[in-house]
């Protein structure tokens, strides 16, 4: 045959020289996309592991902040800020309360010389930057009050740098800023339950945590996934429409379970021969 090749019908061709036949089978990989119902099918084959880690994740971040975070407790004092420019509480307009008054008083109630005197008074060994992280100054909309809060591991200390630290600043504040001191509305009192942690909040983030984390794996097996697994499949990726499946069936199962139970009846009883 002088030609180099002959056409067949339909898209297969047999190359001389003994050539393996070519079949044209489309290319669906660049037009792949998720089927976003196939895949939440998916997950409910699924729902079992997914519950599964969904408790897992509450137990253990939950055992977490029970075992591993120390609970914290808050003392809040209160003190009432006095106009500085005239005998009388200030208002609104002498000092644009909620704004002005918390960081101005924020910046210098945790300054360093205010700091390392409540820390000397107490007797604490902590830098003025790690006591500072401990308070909170706060300022309600629309009055004149000034809350200092502390959060601390220690009932008794939350309470004792609270009070301390709104001593201090009665007597720095006026020399600073050249005002009237402050009156301290309110001391504050040993704490009687604990402000922190959650359990219930590390419970719920945990529960979440466990759940996404998955998803997210299934979902990454989901679309990694390639092997053919049903009759729609092989429709779905290669356009060829099987004519017939066949089922399942444990029979085969069956028989070489029958089998091998028989040889391991007839093994004892050569044995006992």
């Amino acid at each position: 045959m002088s030609a180099e090749k002959k056409q067949t019908e339909g898209n297969l061709q047999v190359l001389e020289g003994g050539q393996v036949p070519k079949l044209d089978i489309p290319d669906n990989t660049d037009d792949e996309e998720i089927d976003l119902l196939d895949l939440f099918y998916y997950l409910m084959d699924r729902l079992h592991i997914l519950v599964l880690c969904f408790l897992i994740g509450a137990v253990l971040l939950n055992a977490y902040s029970y075992f591993f975070i120390k609970p914290t407790y808050q003392s809040t004092a209160k003190m009432y800020i006095v106009s500085a420019s005239k005998d009388s509480v200030i208002d609104i307009s002498d000092l644009n309360v909620g704004t002005s008054l918390t960081q101005d008083y924020e910046q210098l109630i945790k300054s360093y010389p205010v700091m390392d005197e409540v820390s000397e008074k107490l007797g604490l060994n902590m830098k003025f930057e790690d006591l500072a992280k401990m308070i909170t100054l706060e300022n309600p909309a629309d009055t004149r009050i000034l809350n200092i809060t502390v959060t601390s591991t220690d009932p008794q200390q939350a309470m004792d740098i609270a009070n301390t630290t709104a001593k201090v600043a009665k007597k720095y504040l006026p020399k600073t800023m050249s005002s009237n001191p402050p009156n301290i509305a309110q001391e504050a009192r040993l704490a009687d339950h604990k402000a922190g942690p959650s359990y219930f909040k590390y419970t719920v983030i945990g529960a979440l945590i466990g759940l996404v984390l998955a998803v997210a794996f299934f979902a990454f097996q989901y679309m990694v996934d390639d092997t053919i697994h049903s009759a729609e499949d092989l429709e779905k990726y290669f356009g060829l429409v099987p004519l017939t499946t066949i089922p399942e069936s444990d029979v085969l199962d069956d028989s070489q379970t029958r089998k091998r139970r028989s040889s391991s009846l007839f093994k004892r009883l050569m044995r006992k021969k």
